[in-house]
């Protein structure tokens, strides 16, 4: 139980340093770069909007004082964020209303559930993970990367000097400066601040969902009166929604009497906006990024030069977060490009053009080391979406398409249920007058762009990543939609419609709330595991003392995630898995052979001692650790029998392989 106070404690220490750099900084680059309204709005909206700027501008500006090592990136957070603290205060009022108070133990309470969501619980005398450590070994491991070496950082988990990560690690900025100041103060580890990333980005999507219903004129389109339903409240309640998803799942259930142990695997997933921000919060960031650059150039806010170097920080922070959604933004600026040509409003469109080219130069350094990917196999393909629901071959493209159109269309429906519907509804009622104001339109872009690339094209490294956020973009509009059409009366306008939309709602709220507890308790590690990863954990910890930054480590390398390394290690390694390996830019040819080379030592029961120190001696491997799942750890004829360990419990022990005993530090 003392580790789960730790790490609860640790985590919500981190969720606050992150939120303060956030919030102070991007206060201070929203009064410096002029971001449309910042100067006129007081109390949440103005945090709300330092905190859209925040996520805008402070992971590029990172990556380029990154290069020139950890102490200029983190004074480049924390002067901008001490330099900003009195703007964001000036806005804001110490006398707390009920309906402020509120909303703050609502931000709270997330703050609370979320962090329980993500960290290690325990179990009997073992501990299970959350379902969320298959993607938080990778956020963890670019945080520590990054908290020691700056940017760009190595590839802690395919370590080869001089060699450096080829990756969307933009976001890792803002988690390492959260680990390094929360590392010193209190003794945080990187595994706290990857994640309090995830619980702090969903916070960012009120803000950003209601300066989107603000400048869009969505409610003007609709006539939905200002008194009518509170459009932050319906925000706040449709972010916890999803779709039908579950529908689908259940009938499968009925038919084959078991759920999948991933419950999204019945289609090509379209995330909820909760499990997208504790799964992925880099991919929400970018969204809320690539959005603050279109809010940034879009009228009616007066020309003003700084608003366009706001727009190419935060195009560029885009992309740098998520190649995915910096490709749909890419393709959202592209068609309102156009738009703007075709309205003859060429000055807005030498702004957008000039944002565009100022985010290429201020991204180069790191387009550098994405560069080096582009020579293999290309990362994106052609296909179309869900093409396992269509098994059967068809004679010709004029009888395929029509078939694997109606079934995209119908699981499109499925998945967006409630938004699907009140999307329908808003336009219906708003027609041509939705496309009045510059967001307005922009989410009409952003919705065709994200359908027409997620339908057609995949990610062709490891899964679909540019399928399921690329979507981001439509989740987004159909929820504005959905709001106005709520409030003016479009979508429960009569007692006809107000029992499907009941239904729709309730369905979306029990599918995230299902998913929410497959995540937590579906006991991702076995009862059997759960004392090995205890006594992992302990090795792992006990090595943090001793070992110096930089000195490699090795346990058994694994063919999708090495958990226990990614969470608790801070030492990069020879080789840790495959997937994650090749994620950071390691070919799969190279991965899979170092995997081969480290194998033995954990896997062979009679490999001999002076080739496992020739390994060690060739990688300058300083420790090699071994569990109790390892088939040499207690084998009598094993290298490990020869040797006495460092550190020893009875599922893990560490073996020093530089001949000196560790000393604590």
């Amino acid at each position: 139980m003392n580790f789960f106070c730790f790490d609860f404690a640790e985590t919500f220490v981190s969720v606050l340093i992150f939120l303060f750099l956030l919030l102070a900084a991007g206060a201070f680059c929203a009064r410096l770069l002029r971001f449309p309204g910042f100067d006129e709005v007081r109390g949440f909206e103005r945090a709300g909007q330092a905190m859209l700027c925040g996520l805008a501008c402070l992971p590029v500006c990172l990556d380029l004082a990154g290069c020139f090592g950890v102490a200029p990136m983190v004074g480049a957070a924390l002067l901008p964020a001490f330099a900003g603290a009195p703007v964001l205060l000036r806005g804001q009022s110490l006398r707390l209303s009920r309906g402020r108070l509120g909303w703050l133990l609502a931000g709270f309470a997330w703050i609370v559930v979320s962090i329980l969501l993500l960290i290690d619980w325990p179990a009997g005398s073992g501990l299970f993970h959350s379902m969320t450590s298959d993607d938080y070994v990778k956020h963890a491991e670019a945080t520590w990367s990054i908290a020691q070496r700056a940017t760009p950082p190595w590839n802690p988990t395919f370590f080869s000097p001089g060699a450096k990560a080829s990756y969307y690690y933009f976001f890792y900025t803002l988690t390492a400066v959260v680990d390094v100041v929360a590392g010193a103060l209190f003794g945080a580890a990187a595994r706290h601040a990857a994640y309090a990333g995830g619980s702090v980005v969903f916070l960012a999507l009120p803000p950003l969902m209601h300066e989107l219903w603000k400048r869009s004129g969505v409610d003007e389109a609709v006539g939905a009166q200002s008194s009518k339903r509170s459009a932050t409240l319906w925000i706040a309640l449709l972010l916890l929604a999803a779709g039908l998803d579950l529908l689908p799942i259940f009938a499968a259930y009925r038919f084959r009497g078991y759920l999948p142990e991933y419950v999204p695997s019945w289609a090509e997933e379209i995330t909820p906006w909760v499990l997208s921000a504790l799964w992925a919060p880099h991919h929400v960031a970018a969204l809320v990024a690539a959005f603050t650059g279109f809010m940034a150039l879009a009228r009616p806010a007066e020309f003003e030069p700084r608003r366009t170097l706001l727009a190419a920080l935060a195009f560029a922070s885009t992309a740098g977060m998520s190649v995915y959604i910096g490709m749909a933004a890419a393709a959202v600026a592209g068609l309102w490009l156009i738009a703007l040509a075709m309205r003859r409003r060429f000055g807005d469109a030498a702004n957008l053009v000039a944002a565009g080219l100022g985010a290429a130069l201020l991204a180069a350094p790191w387009l550098m080391t994405v560069a080096v990917r582009m020579s293999g196999r290309s990362p994106v393909e052609f296909a179309f979406r869900n093409q396992a629901a269509v098994p059967a071959r068809f004679d010709s493209l004029t009888a395929e398409i029509p078939m694997r159109l109606a079934v995209m269309l119908s699981i499109y429906f499925v998945q967006f249920g409630i938004f699907a519907y009140g999307a329908y509804a808003f336009w219906r009622k708003a027609g041509r007058r939705g496309l009045k104001s510059d967001i307005g339109l922009i989410l009409v872009i952003g919705t065709l762009a994200s359908l027409l690339i997620g339908s057609l094209l995949r990610s062709s490294i490891l899964s679909n990543d540019l399928g399921w956020r690329v979507m981001l973009f439509a989740q987004a509009a159909m929820l504005v939609w959905t709001v106005a059409a709520i409030r003016s009366d479009a979508l429960l306008e009569s007692r006809r419609t107000f029992a499907p939309v009941a239904l729709f709602l309730a369905l979306g709220w029990g599918y995230v709330l299902f998913m929410v507890g497959q995540q937590r308790f579906a006991r991702w590690n076995p009862a059997s595991e759960r004392a090995v990863v205890a006594d992992a954990r302990a090795a792992w910890l006990w090595l943090d003392r001793r070992l110096p930054r930089g000195a490699l480590v090795q346990a058994q390398p694994d063919e999708e995630r090495s958990i226990e390394f990614g969470l608790y290690s801070r030492f990069p390694t020879p080789v840790a898995d495959l997937d994650v390996g090749q994620l950071f830019g390691g070919s799969k040819r190279a991965v899979e052979a170092r995997i081969l080379e480290m194998e033995p030592i954990f896997g062979d029961k009679d490999f001999p001692l002076d080739k496992v120190k020739a390994i060690a001696a060739r990688r300058d491997i300083a420790a090699i650790v071994v569990t109790s799942d390892d088939a040499a750890f207690d084998a009598p004829h094993a290298w490990t029998a020869q040797m006495r360990p460092a550190f020893s419990t009875p599922h893990a022990r560490v073996y020093s392989m530089k001949g000196a005993p560790f000393a604590d530090r």
